[in-house]
């Protein structure tokens, strides 16, 4: 096989995973704005799942050292602004995104590396 028929299916593959990650942050954004606009509804809980484990990620490392750093501000006295769902959702997702990202591209990194490993690995005869 020619290196142009090879890498032929791989942009349509990464494009389909561009497709995927955009339309999976857009519906997590607009299910945390309609489950914010109606208030309290059972949707919820199923979008925080959904954003797991990214949104655990972006407490951690973003929210809970700004709230170290800045102090208690009073926002999470149970009056929550109606996007707020949509904003923690949307930016779990992102962190998701990135997360596989990560991931996909060490586990291309390591394959890639993998038969140079191999081959030093064996010994000389």
């Amino acid at each position: 096989m020619s290196r142009a028929t090879q890498s032929r299916p791989r942009p349509r593959c990464r494009r389909a995973a561009r497709t995927v990650a955009v339309a999976y942050v857009v519906a997590m954004i607009v299910g945390g704005l309609s489950a914010g606009a109606q208030g309290s509804t059972p949707a919820e809980p199923l979008l925080s799942w959904l954003s797991q484990p990214g949104l655990n990620v972006l407490y951690v490392f973003v929210l809970m050292p700004l709230a170290v750093m800045l102090g208690d501000l009073g926002g999470g006295g149970g009056d929550a602004v109606p996007y707020s769902l949509a904003l923690s959702c949307g930016l779990g997702a992102v962190v998701n995104v990135l997360l596989v990202w990560a991931a996909t591209c060490f586990v291309r990194a390591v394959a890639a590396d993998l038969p140079a490993c191999r081959k030093r690995r064996t010994a000389v005869r």
